[in-house]
């Protein structure tokens, strides 16, 4: 049987990032990957924080081929109705300038990007590759099988996303619960030269980012939108128990989203580049897996290392980090020769210090305020209905502002839970 120091399953941002460590380190890594390539199997609405690869790659955006897209400078959160839209829109110069806070980027560019580093730091990449389970001895893991063929590893790190099944076979992962999971799908579509700049009034590598809720009416769950050069990454999460209690499909409302008057204007003319789809976790900080044990460590979405804060998707800028502590525990553990789980308990402590469990820890209870249905309906409908009347004139006696909100929930919320609700968010916020 072959045998490695370290074998990596899944060669997304988590996965690579742990292979790039452990090789540049002088370890045997092998990087096993079921897509035919880095990115086929990964979709995401395209955001990362610059600060992810920056420690270990500085000044990344200048490398060609570029892994990047477009620098974010404006962030729009808008809540929708069936025809109408109420934004809070931000503009900032300085993101668009190093060292940058995010980029917009392509998973099919970038995860390929990441796992050649790896492969040039001395990791074996191997694709197209199912990994059918794990590999055990007395209930530790020692490597893994593949079809017919085994391979041994003194440290395995699971890094193949939420669905991970490789870990859920092996008992190491609970079945996961449909509230605790997210459903995403993600569309990018083609534009002429120069139109991207155009319709969102970008200069040079400028980007957008736009998240949206509320529409369609009731479906728990929100939309994105990123610039890329000339295409758009535009995509919706919804949650499990939400599509199953609605039951609706999800290209179902993605097509409906995008007949939106605001959101059909975003890609009209537009050409379909690419569809894909993936799960996404949503449970937050208490419903993270066991990291390790004897023999293995989970890393990024596997981990259930996601966080959605209304205003930002954190999620590759987590894998990264969380794939480069695995690689460097990995490091210690194959060099003391001391793989068991007491040592590498220390990957738990060093991702509690790290910034991944500390915003997870801090965050712990939004998953609650986003599990509120009338955060998809009733709030964007008394929000806008509020605007209109606030901006709407046909030379009758308007009524004060407090008349018009009284107006605009009537019939929809009571002051009672309005107030409960308005309460629980500040106590979480």
């Amino acid at each position: 049987m072959e045998k490695f120091d370290v074998v990596v399953v899944g060669a997304g941002l988590a996965g690579s990032m742990a292979a790039y460590v452990a090789a540049k380190a002088g370890l045997q890594v092998l990087l096993a990957e079921r897509g035919t390539k880095p990115g086929t199997k990964t979709v995401s609405g395209g955001l990362l924080y610059s600060h992810g690869l920056s420690r270990s790659f500085p000044e990344f955006w200048k490398e060609d081929p570029c892994p990047v897209e477009r620098a974010i400078s404006r962030n729009v959160v808008s809540f929708l109705t069936a025809r109408q839209a109420a934004s809070l829109d931000f503009y900032d110069e300085a993101f668009s300038a190093p060292p940058f806070n995010a980029f917009s980027v392509l998973r099919s560019r970038l995860d390929p990007w990441l796992a050649a580093k790896a492969e040039a730091a001395g990791a074996v990449p191997v694709y197209g590759v199912k990994v059918d389970s794990l590999l055990k001895q007395n209930d530790r893991v020692v490597g893994i099988r593949s079809g017919g063929d085994d391979v041994g590893a003194e440290i395995v790190i699971v890094a193949e996303g939420v669905n991970t099944l490789t870990s859920r076979q092996a008992g190491i992962q609970p079945e996961t619960l449909p509230e605790t999971v997210g459903v995403g799908v993600k569309q990018v579509i083609g534009l002429p030269p120069g139109e991207v700049e155009r319709r969102f009034q970008l200069r040079g590598i400028e980007g957008t980012q736009i998240t949206t809720i509320g529409f369609p009416a009731g479906i728990e769950g929100g939309a994105f939108l990123y610039t890329n050069r000339d295409s758009l990454s535009l995509g919706m999460i919804v949650n499990m128990r939400s599509l199953v209690d609605h039951d609706v499909r999800m290209y179902e409302i993605l097509e409906e989203f995008k007949q939106h008057p605001l959101v059909s204007r975003w890609i009209e003319g537009g050409s379909l580049l690419e569809y894909s789809g993936c799960f996404v976790g949503e449970g937050g900080y208490g419903s993270i897996p066991p990291l390790w044990g004897d023999g293995f460590l989970l890393a990024g979405s596997a981990a259930g290392l996601f966080l959605n804060t209304g205003f930002t998707l954190r999620g590759m800028d987590f894998a990264l980090e969380s794939g480069q502590i695995a690689g460097r525990v990995a490091v210690e553990a194959v060099r003391a020769k001391q793989t068991n789980s007491a040592f590498l308990a220390r990957y738990r402590d060093q991702l509690a210090s790290s910034f991944v469990l500390r915003q997870l820890k801090s965050y712990r209870k939004y998953p609650k305020v986003f599990a509120n249905p009338r955060l998809y309906a009733r709030y964007p409908e008394i929000l806008t209905s509020l605007l209109h009347r606030a901006y709407f004139v046909d030379g009758t006696d308007k009524p004060h502002l407090r008349a018009l909100l009284r107006e605009s929930y009537r019939g929809k919320a009571s002051l009672i839970g309005l107030g409960r609700d308005m309460l629980q968010a500040m106590r979480t916020l």
